[in-house]
């Protein structure tokens, strides 16, 4: 048992496990001096206490998960599982009280949770296991039925069919099997911007596992199709909310306010910040400045050098996930590993994008950063599945190691004393 503890600590990814310490600490400041005029409510605590919870169980969540093999979301009626409860999840949101415009969230009393963050995990772990299948022509599970009943179908005796079935396994069946039932619901919220991180996290898994390069011309096409259908039925507000982006002042007490305000905490900063508690726009000037626009705050009260730290700790997480994914023995691993630095980027990206007027404030959370449960436990989760394939990753690299020098061993031990042979 001692052999075995000291075996995992060996193995354990320390760099992923106190980076991830390193955001939440700096996370937690930051909510405590975000939150501390609530309303006019000066000193409440209630935020900062409500993180520290948070924090501690992801912290127990991620050491939980570190040491669970990831193997196991990779059985059929687990992953089944998991997608009936998320897709559950998130049909039950239509029937929520609205929140800021969309029924995004359920209420679990203590806190809100968002349904569309486990989706995204969710997703990742199906796209993962069924490139994985495919590579190695092993389907299971709901998507290996659909795969075969297509199959069974259409036979590949033209070159015709031949690149329809290819072009069906690569594309269609992933997004009509994994993405499409997420995305019937995540429209009807409406949800735009959780959409649209699904979208970006199937296209990255497809080139990452290496989508025919005929294929990326065509997703190419349906993309902007996509994009073109969408520009086109966006609602009024939808609409407001992108025009505020390129003038906020046309409207700068309603879609533009948030906009503004948040640019001005950037300004104010400067380069080394007002000092940590002294952002004024925290002061009723940026609404819920803990949330999505806490990065606002971190580069009003820390400046620019604050802002510097926490994207490098952001993509110390994302480079080094890549280099588990790539350090992987399967597609599954990799995959996984690759998809969660992915969701990590992407919503870095599109969160810094909102709060500096290069993309619409759609209520996407900075990673390990923003105030909130739901986001934080999910991404320590990610985390620790990420941690896990790095401990399987150093087993099976020293494995190796230790066979190569036994087989050196082995082979200099056989040799004649002096090291020559005899003739």
């Amino acid at each position: 048992m001692q052999s075995k503890f000291k075996e995992k600590r060996a193995f354990f990814d320390y760099r992923l496990f106190f980076t991830m310490l390193i955001l939440m600490a700096i996370s937690t400041v930051m909510v405590y001096s975000a939150s501390v005029w609530n309303g006019g409510d000066y000193a409440d605590t209630s935020f900062f206490e409500k993180q520290l919870m948070f924090d501690v169980m992801a912290i127990a969540v991620f050491l939980f998960v570190a040491h669970l093999n990831h193997e196991i979301f990779r059985g059929p009626l687990v992953r089944l599982a998991l997608y009936v409860i998320t897709f559950g999840m998130l049909t039950a949101t239509l029937f929520a009280t609205p929140l800021n415009g969309a029924r995004a969230w359920l209420n679990f009393g203590i806190f809100l949770i968002q349904p569309i963050e486990l989706c995204k995990f969710v997703l990742v772990i199906g796209l993962a296991n069924y490139f994985d299948q495919k590579h190695k022509g092993q389907m299971n599970g709901v998507i290996g039925i659909v795969h075969h009943f297509i199959h069974r179908q259409i036979a590949p005796d033209s070159s015709g069919k031949r690149i329809l079935l290819s072009f069906t396994d690569w594309i269609l069946i992933p997004m009509l099997v994994l993405l499409a039932p997420y995305a019937l619901i995540i429209r009807m919220q409406p949800d735009d911007g959780g959409l649209f991180i699904l979208l970006l996290i199937t296209a990255m898994i497809w080139f990452a596992v290496g989508l025919p390069r005929g294929y990326i011309a065509v997703a190419i096409v349906l993309a902007a199709g996509a994009a073109l259908y969408a520009w086109n039925n966006f609602s009024a507000n939808q609409m407001e909310r992108i025009n505020a982006i390129f003038n906020p002042f046309l409207d700068a007490e309603g879609k533009g306010y948030q906009l503004i305000n948040s640019v001005i905490s950037i300004a104010h900063g400067g380069f080394f910040g007002v000092g940590l508690g002294n952002s004024f726009q925290k002061y009723g000037y940026l609404p819920e400045p803990e949330t999505d626009y806490i990065m606002s705050i971190i580069s009003e009260e820390l400046g620019f050098v604050g802002v510097l730290i926490v994207l490098g700790l952001l993509f110390f997480l994302m480079w080094q996930s890549a280099l588990i994914a790539r350090q992987s023995a399967s597609i599954y691993s990799s995959m996984v590993a690759f998809g969660i630095s992915s969701i990590i980027f992407i919503q870095t990206g599109i969160n810094i994008g909102a709060m500096s007027g290069l993309f619409p404030g759609t209520g996407v959370t900075l990673p390990f950063i923003s105030y909130g449960g739901s986001s934080l436990l999910v991404m320590s989760t990610m985390l620790g599945v990420v941690a896990n394939i790095s401990m399987q990753n150093k087993h099976r690299i020293a494995y190796h190691k230790e066979v190569q020098e036994a087989r050196k061993m082995s082979a200099t031990s056989s040799l004649p004393k002096g090291g020559a042979s005899v003739d």
